[in-house]
This record gives structure tokens, sequence and C-alpha cells, in this order.
């Protein structure tokens, strides 16, 4: 019976996708930890279980040839002890001391001369332990010089033999006598530990890999929510964030830090949206007003021509400061932002008064200037400095008064008690209208304006660009300032191992 076609398909797609979540599973950071811990415990037991057997069957091998190496010379000292009187040959005598050393149940007592055998008793005479295929490989193992130990017999690692080389029939003739033993019995013991160590080692991977399956899944818990996470965020939505419930461990430390990168990166693209929502509305104005007048303008009329071209140069003038203005602040988060260089800062604040001076008819002072060698960038620490005194004149009478300044302040304990590093601050100061309280923080924002007692026109960049500045030099902006009573406003730079103070 054949499956309609939708039915055939269904069931290859559903062999698919399960083929494709096997594929997955095995690629699987779970799978692959579950699967590297489990061959190392494989190959540890492995290793360990080899060696200790291989020695085990070593030590066998060596207990009974120590073993039938005493046997057989306690059968030649017993036969040599016998009575020197007796008529008896030393081969009958040395039958009778194997009778009564016996030769033990898997054991057994030979003797060959010139190659045959004399006699032999065995332990077990329904069961022999040296049959008589095994004459002829013993007698060309012997050394009438020395003792021999080896194997022999159909499996040779069965039944281990000790040669020992006697005399016999008055010194003539090639005699040896042999002490065996069939040590199967006791290979089947060893290998019966074996197989139970076998089995052991194989339940103990089976638990560890059920255990370790279940803790990998718990550790890497967080490693999922990361991925899925990030398969359902995007530029749209930024929201979701990895649900680390507690533990110390790397992985959810991991997972707090990408949590972390998320929140950057989603309050990164919040000012990025509002910083070109601020950009389309100061750029609207201008273009409105050049549009409103290229449309009203009389080619005809001269007149009208020349005031329509002052207007429009002006309102040029104005959006490429506003382009240089952002062009600026989109460049200060660049590493290479800053150049610094070493700075003498009382020479650094004559020079900055010099250039401050010719903004306006104003009283110029100093109020103070710090000897020493600091290092930072002195081309835009002198445009943050112009530009806040260029705010200064706007707020500033004619007889009012702008003063600069610079000093060292030393840097206070922190949370553990140790010094913090002493501060390069250059400031402004105006004797102008003030900045009232609940201003002093937005007037820092981009293409913020103050409208009450602040009328003047601008951009809205002045103080956006001075406080990218000090921050890339890694310090901040501060104003003291009230209604009336005047504004300072300070860049304060941290003079830290890469920019301290000569």
């Amino acid at each position: 019976m054949r499956l309609p076609v939708s039915k055939a398909a269904n069931a290859r797609a559903s062999t698919r996708a399960r083929l494709a979540a096997l594929w997955s599973g095995l690629h699987s950071v779970r799978f692959q930890v579950l699967a590297a811990m489990l061959g190392m415990m494989f190959a540890g037991l492995a290793l360990s279980g080899t060696i200790t057997f291989a020695i085990s069957f070593n030590e066998l091998e060596s207990r009974v040839d120590q073993g039938l190496t005493d046997r057989a010379r306690n059968v030649e000292r017993l036969a040599r002890a016998s009575s020197a009187d007796s008529a008896q040959p030393f081969a009958y005598r040395l039958r009778a001391a194997a009778a009564d050393v016996e030769p033990g149940r898997h054991g057994v007592l030979a003797l060959f001369v010139d190659g045959h055998l004399a006699w032999k008793v065995e332990g077990n005479p329904d069961n022999q332990v040296l049959p008589e295929t095994l004459y002829r490989p013993i007698a060309a193992m012997s050394d009438p010089r020395a003792q021999v130990t080896g194997s022999v017999g159909a499996d040779p690692d069965q039944i281990r033999i000790t040669l020992l080389p006697v005399e016999v029939s008055g010194g003539s003739g090639t005699a040896f006598l042999v002490a065996g033993r069939d040590i199967s019995d006791q290979q089947e013991r060893i290998l019966a530990s074996i197989r139970t160590y076998a089995m052991v080692s194989g339940g103990a991977l089976v638990v560890a890999g059920l255990v370790g399956g279940f803790l990998a899944g718990h550790l890497l818990r967080p490693l999922r929510r990361m991925r899925e996470t990030t398969e359902i965020v995007s530029h749209v939505d930024l929201s979701q964030r990895v649900d680390v419930r507690g533990g110390a461990s790397d992985v959810s430390q991991l997972a707090r830090t990408f949590n972390t990168m998320l929140e950057r990166i989603d309050d990164g693209v919040n000012e990025q949206r509002q910083f070109m929502d601020d950009v389309a509305h100061e750029l609207l104005t201008p273009l409105t007003i050049l549009c409103g007048h290229l449309e009203l303008m009389s080619p005809s009329d001269p007149e009208d021509v020349a005031e329509t071209r002052a207007l429009l140069l002006d309102e040029l003038a104005r959006l490429q400061r506003l382009v240089d203005d952002l062009l600026l602040l989109g460049n200060a988060r660049r590493p290479n932002f800053v150049s610094v260089q070493e700075l003498d800062v009382a020479r650094f604040t004559d020079e900055v008064m010099g250039k401050i001076r010719v903004l306006a008819n104003r009283r110029w002072e100093i109020d103070e200037a710090c000897g020493g060698v600091a290092v930072a960038d002195p081309q835009l620490l002198t445009q943050a400095l112009v530009q806040l005194a260029a705010n200064a004149v706007k707020y500033t009478d004619d007889d009012g008064v702008i003063a600069l300044g610079s000093r060292v302040e030393p840097g206070q304990p922190n949370e553990d008690g140790l010094p913090e590093y002493d501060t390069l601050a250059v400031w402004v100061r105006d004797t102008g209208q003030g900045i009232a309280a609940e201003d002093q923080v937005r007037i820092f924002s981009r293409f913020a304006r103050v409208e009450a007692g602040r009328g003047a026109e601008g951009s809205g960049l002045g103080l956006a660009i001075v406080t990218a500045i000090a921050e890339a030099h890694g310090g901040k902006v501060t104003v003291t300032s009230a209604l009336g009573q005047g504004s300072t406003f300070t860049v304060l730079i941290p003079l830290s191992q890469d920019r301290a103070l000569l």
C-alpha cells in the first residue's frame, strides 16, 4: 500500500527534521563535552586495567616459576639427603623424593635422561599436566649447564615448567628434573577479574554519562539561553536578556557578560536613534529655509536674488558648522581620536588666553596657572576651552568677567582606601546669567538648549563636544552655577600613569 503523496512528503520531511536534530545534537557543546569526558574516562579505565592485569599475569608467572624452582630443588635435596649407603640409583631416590614432596593437584614432577622420560609424578592422574606430546618440546628446551624456565603446550601461557640439571647413573648421561604446573585455573581467576572490572567500568561509564549529561546540561543552560536569545534579538528588539539563575561558574559569568553587552548595544542603538532624530530635526529647519527662499526668489529681481543669496550662504555656513560638529562627535569614540603629548600647563594656559580674549570685548582674567608638564592632546583641549569661552561670551554682558584657570587637585581615597590619581582641572569662569539647577545636567546632551534666560542661538552641540573631548582623555566636565551668579565649567583630566604630571 502506497502512502498518498502529501503523507509521504510529510514523512520524509519529518525524517529529515529528526536527522537534522540528531546531527545538531552531535555537534552541540553538551555532547562534545560529555563525549570528551567519557572518552577520557574510558581511556583512563582501559589503560589502568591493562597495566594492572598485565602486572597480575607477570606476577603470576614469577610466583609460579619461583614455586617450581623451589619444588625441584627440594626434590634434589631430599634425594641427596637419603642414605649414602643405599644401593638404589639416584634416579630412583629422586622419584621417591618427588612422591614425598607431592607436585600438587595442578602440578607434575618428572625426570628426563638423555632426552627420554625416566619417570613422572602427576598431581592428578586423570588430568595430566605433562602429556606425551610435550616430551620432545621439553627435551629440546633442556640445557645441561643451567636451569631453564618457560612455557610449553598448545597454549604457551597455560603450562609453566622449570628444568633443573641433575647428575644420575654415576655421573654419566644428561638428565634434568622437570617441575611443571598448569596455571589455567589461576589465569581464569584473573580473566574473571578482568570481566568483572570491565562490567563495573562499563556501569561506571553509563552512570557517569547520565550524571555528566545532566550536569553538562545544567551548566551549559546559560549558553543555550544565549543561543536562543541571539536568535530572537534583532535591531528592532534588543530587550531580550539571558535568564541567569545564580551560580558563579564561568558559563554563568559569560551569560551575565553577554547581558551586559546587550545592554550596551541597546543603549548605543537607542542613543543612535535619538541622535538621528535630533540630527533630522536640526537639519530640517535650515533645509526648509533654503527651499522656501529658493521657491520664493524672483530670478528677475536682482535685489531679491542678492538678499536670498546672502541668506542662503549664511544658512549653508550654519549647516557646515553643524556637520563639522557632528563629524567631531562621531570621531570622538575612535581610538586615535586623542593624540597626546607633553604639555606645559602654565604656558598652555597663557596660549589659550591669548586665543580666546579676541572673541569679544570682555574683562579677561587668569585665575590661576598650574606649573608642571602633563600628557594630553593640546589641540582638543584648546578646542574645548575655546568652546566654553564662546559660550561664556554669549551669556555675559560687555562688562562681565571671563576667567581661565588651571590647577592640580589631589586624589581622594576610594572605597578600598587607596588614593586615586591626581586630577588636572582647567576651567572657564564667567559672571553671566548663570544656569538653573534643573538645567545643569540637561545642557550636556546633544542639541540641548536652555530657553529661559539663555536664548542665544546655537547648534546645541558645544557642550556635547566638550564632554566628548574630556571623556576621550578619561575625564569629565562639571559645572557650578546659579541664576544671576555666573557659571564655572571645569574640565577634569585624571593624571594616571600614562598622563602623569611631570
